[in-house]
């Protein structure tokens, strides 16, 4: 585990940037509840109430693309904050009133929860041979009960499970004890606001498909990934805070640093979490840079960073964004 120990900002951050925790957050109740919400976030959530923009900083996590016939906004997302990461600033909100469309990664919105929780079993049911006692060795396991037990929960409502269930279910576990919950996240933020304007909304993939993406680790990966998340809850709030402070400050190279180093020594796993996945998005971008309507983009931002992110897909094919 030491090894594991000094790889910070490993698993957590980029379950962050991509945006894939607001898929999962496990609501401990008197009978626990599995409540599924992929992006925008959870769907049982009240709207938030509209609120004063904040000052500016000199950049935001936000870039614009205008073409002869329209303006396509793109804003990277963070999934998880809290109350005082409110209201957004003015130049978001006003991406968001000029767009005639909004766009996010999945739709899980009202309805959608008995089908969404379906999925999410089915995904994270193991083959034989790959259940959490089947995977995990006795000090990750040990390690693993004591930090389901401090939540009040127990590790046997996870043993049916893969590892990444559990990995992911803590993860989303500690942000909610740190304040941050998805119900603060700026994909809520705007898809609430859509819902109430009567904008259309559209949506990059399925909810099926972000929990397929957890079907393609190999049972090595999801070890590895279980590992990490257990060694670094305890430094999670740094690590969160420092990532938070990019996006609020528009540092682009920061957020890459911080949410890249997961996957520096894993590339399979990029090309499935990120690369895979952007260029299928740009494909579907492409024919709205086109279009007579404005559109605002909303993804983690993890996927505006690094290498074949979405910014530098699109100028490869002609379409320069301005950051904001």
């Amino acid at each position: 585990m030491t090894k594991v120990w000094h790889r910070y900002h490993q698993s957590l951050p980029w379950l962050l940037g991509l945006g894939l925790l607001s898929g999962l957050a496990i609501a401990p109740r008197p009978n626990p509840v599995v409540v599924i919400a992929a992006d925008p976030a959870i769907a049982t959530l009240e709207p938030m109430t509209a609120l004063e923009p904040t000052a500016e900083t000199d950049e935001q996590f936000l870039w614009q693309i205008e073409t002869p016939t329209n303006t396509v906004y793109l804003l990277g997302s963070i999934h998880f904050l809290d109350a005082d990461s409110y209201p957004l600033p003015e130049v978001m909100q006003a991406a968001f009133s000029d767009a005639e469309k909004l766009v996010l990664e999945a739709d899980v919105g009202p309805g959608t929860e008995a089908e969404v929780a379906a999925l999410l079993w089915e995904a994270a049911l193991p083959e034989p041979g790959e259940s959490l006692t089947d995977v995990l060795d006795v000090e990750t396991y040990g390690l693993a009960a004591q930090r389901v037990n401090e939540l009040g929960l127990s590790i046997q409502m996870f043993e049916p499970f893969e590892p990444w269930f559990l990995a992911v279910s803590l993860t989303a576990f500690e942000l909610i004890s740190l304040g941050f919950t998805p119900e603060y996240g700026v994909d809520q933020h705007f898809y609430q606001q859509a819902q109430a304007n009567g904008k259309p909304i559209l949506f990059l993939e399925t909810a099926e498909q972000q929990f397929d993406l957890f079907e393609q680790l190999s049972i090595a990966e999801q070890r590895l990934f279980t590992e990490q998340t257990l060694a670094e809850l305890d430094l999670f709030e740094d690590s969160f805070n420092e990532i938070v402070g990019a996006w609020e400050t528009g540092d682009r190279d920061h957020m890459a640093e911080i949410l890249l180093t997961s996957f520096a020594d894993y590339p399979e796993m990029q090309a499935i979490f990120l690369s895979d996945r952007n260029r299928d998005w740009v494909n579907q971008i492409l024919p709205w840079l086109e279009s007579d309507e404005d559109y605002l983009i909303v993804v983690g931002a993890l996927h505006l960073v690094g290498p074949d992110n979405v910014l530098d897909l699109l100028a490869a094919a002609g379409y320069e964004a301005e950051q904001l």
